[in-house]
């Protein structure tokens, strides 16, 4: 195959309000608004942001749990939006989900064996015997004993919770995991341990990760590129230590000032950037650019005149704003 593994063009997903006895249509949400990006083979890519930015709708939209507005989603060189059920099932054997809440995602009446194989089933791969060593083999894989296959859900903490609803999804051997916020519920302890194990996991088994997040620091060590969303805009694309050393946009900039910094002499407060005001509501964005109501930048253009996604950078970043510069940021 070439070219990327997913690849992303122009998606859109609106949503619309709805009230009244008739239910009539007052209005929309603009989740999602022109977003593109790829992934290639055996790489990751960070879709990182604020939560209500639009980064959960982006993988489920991807996933077809929502049909997109517009745009054009292509995985393995298919286009996911002109395939019909049948073949879209087959497609999701290397096209897998791993949800954000391990406690929600995991069905509390199966032994959680059962639910590692329920895929194995659902695609009539091997008999139950083959499923069985197939599930051993995946609970060795995610660091949990054999033993535990008989338990059911509500026995394990989040953690490994969340190693479970791993192992499901790799249960098929995918080509593709979106992994939507699968840390974010668990302890700080616990992140790192989920972090180390999929960086592991990608080495051994190559497969590639469409990573959503909310913190910059947990995908600091994982990403090879990253998106950064802004109220379902993406607003700033590239490697990821470029992005990091060097941010152009200063919506990218102010999420990495907001990362702790453990060692005090590397905190230089004279870089700090503090947002001011609230996310402003999908269902009235404002003109122009979506960060200018927060940005210590915005000037009348920024009203009147949404900047593109373009290189702007020496670096070969590519960012959505007027005025980008790249601006050194000391990272631990």
């Amino acid at each position: 195959m070439s070219g990327p593994l997913l690849s992303v063009d122009g998606l859109v997903k609106h949503f619309p309000i709805r009230g009244g006895v008739l239910q009539r249509r007052r209005g929309t949400v603009h989740a999602v608004n022109g977003v593109s990006f790829a992934v290639e083979a055996g790489q990751t890519l960070a879709l990182v942001g604020e939560s209500g930015c639009g980064k959960s709708t982006v993988g489920r939209t991807i996933m077809r749990f929502h049909a997109p507005t517009a745009g054009r989603v292509t995985f393995d060189g298919r286009d996911l939006g002109s395939l019909p059920t049948g073949a879209l099932r087959a497609v999701r054997r290397d096209l897998q989900y791993v949800f954000q809440d391990p406690y929600a995602s995991l069905p509390a009446r199966m032994p959680v064996g059962e639910i590692v194989a329920e895929p194995l089933a659902i695609h009539g791969i091997g008999d139950r015997g083959r499923r069985r060593d197939r599930v051993r083999e995946l609970f060795d894989l995610v660091g949990l004993p054999a033993e535990a296959i008989t338990r059911y859900p509500h026995e394990f903490s989040g953690g490994q919770r969340q190693r479970v609803g791993i192992a499901r999804a790799l249960a098929l051997e995918p080509k593709l995991l979106i992994l939507d916020e699968p840390v974010s519920a668990l302890d700080v302890s616990i992140q790192a341990q989920v972090v180390n194990l999929l960086a592991r996991l990608q080495r051994e088994l190559g497969v590639a990760y469409l990573f959503i997040a909310h913190d910059l620091a947990v995908v600091r060590h994982l990403a090879h590129r990253i998106a950064v969303m802004y109220l379902g805009h993406i607003v700033e694309y590239g490697d990821a230590d470029t992005v990091f050393t060097h941010p152009a946009h200063p919506y990218t900039q102010a999420l990495l000032s907001a990362v702790p910094v453990p060692d005090p002499r590397l905190r230089d407060p004279g870089r700090r950037r503090l947002l001011t005001g609230d996310v402003p509501n999908p269902a009235d964005p404002p003109s122009g650019c979506p960060f200018r109501t927060r940005c210590w930048k915005a000037e009348d253009r920024c009203a009147s005149q949404r900047p593109a996604l373009e290189i702007r950078t020496p670096s070969g970043a590519s960012s959505a704003c007027h005025f980008a510069e790249e601006e050194a940021v000391v990272t631990p």
